[in-house]
């Protein structure tokens, strides 16, 4: 009986041992799965960043007829991605609700139009070296003095304001005016649609860019004015956005675009752009001063 006893715990222990040892063998095998397969592996081994993008000119533009891409960041992220020996797939068109699932789906390995850099996509994306800054100001119709003194007086439920679901203007509109209305626009959107709101009164305020802005103005003059010229309501950086901890992906990115700013060519395209787009680039300042002579 005692021989037959120390057989069955034998029989246990060896089982244990085996399955112990084939569960840890394959949890390695799982991780180093895991670990080929980081954005950062992908695209050296095919040559390719896969990028997702939404239409915001002048930084990603789209034309209607050829679907070509160009614009600042649109041509920057070639330019990067060409002189690390890589391509672009420009893969997808996405809303602005949508950028961070397409990252985290593995749709695309870089958002490749502009993102402005807050702190709510920052939990859940990684940010590249801005490429330059935005003000976003305020726009209101422009027959309408109510906010000429105050512009906080629009927090307030007697006033609405138009904003793009999963679109900065709604973090702004949440953040810095709780109290007032919202007229909340798909994430499909026009951005130049929230102007068109406020300029036919269904709503009483508008947080655009001024390169857009100033777009809509010229084209569409005496609608709507800035409220807010003394003091932008905020400023961002623009930015791609990335997967969250694909630290090893960023850092090439950050590389190759610093290298582009350092050279110059992101200074040359913000220039040509600036032309058709006035108003609304903030440089990137230079991390060095010039030595006098």
């Amino acid at each position: 009986m005692n021989n037959n006893w120390k057989k069955i715990v034998g029989i246990v222990l060896l089982t244990t041992a085996i399955s112990f040892a084939t569960v840890k063998l394959t949890s390695s095998k799982s991780t180093n799965i895991i670990a080929k397969t980081s954005v950062y592996d992908n695209v050296l081994k095919t040559g390719v960043i896969r990028a997702c993008y939404v239409v915001y000119p002048p930084a990603s533009i789209k034309d209607p007829n050829t679907g070509q891409l160009s614009g600042v960041f649109v041509e920057t992220l070639n330019k990067a991605a060409e002189n690390m020996g890589l391509k672009v797939d420009w893969n997808a068109e996405v809303g602005w609700g949508e950028m961070i699932e397409a990252l985290n789906s593995g749709r695309c390995d870089i958002i490749g139009s502009p993102a402005w850099s807050n702190s709510t996509r920052g939990r859940s994306a990684e940010f590249s070296q801005p490429l330059y800054y935005s003000a976003i100001n305020a726009y209101a119709k422009i027959s309408d003095k109510r906010f000429d003194s105050n512009l906080q007086v629009a927090n307030n439920k007697n006033f609405k304001l138009v904003t793009i679901d999963g679109e900065t203007s709604q973090l702004i509109a949440s953040r810095q005016f709780p109290q007032a209305q919202a007229l909340q626009l798909p994430q499909a959107t026009d951005v130049a649609q929230m102007l068109m709101n406020v300029a036919d009164g269904k709503a009483d305020i508008a947080f655009l860019e001024p390169t857009l802005a100033n777009e809509y103005i010229k084209n569409n003059p005496g609608k709507v004015k800035n409220i807010s010229t003394d003091k932008p309501v905020v400023i961002y950086g623009n930015v791609m956005m990335i997967k969250k901890g694909e630290f090893t992906f960023k850092t090439m990115m950050d590389s190759a675009l610093t290298e582009l700013l350092d050279s110059g060519y992101v200074e040359e395209l913000i220039n040509k752009y600036e032309k058709d787009y006035p108003g609304g680039f903030y440089p990137v300042a230079a991390p060095y001063s010039v030595p006098q002579k």
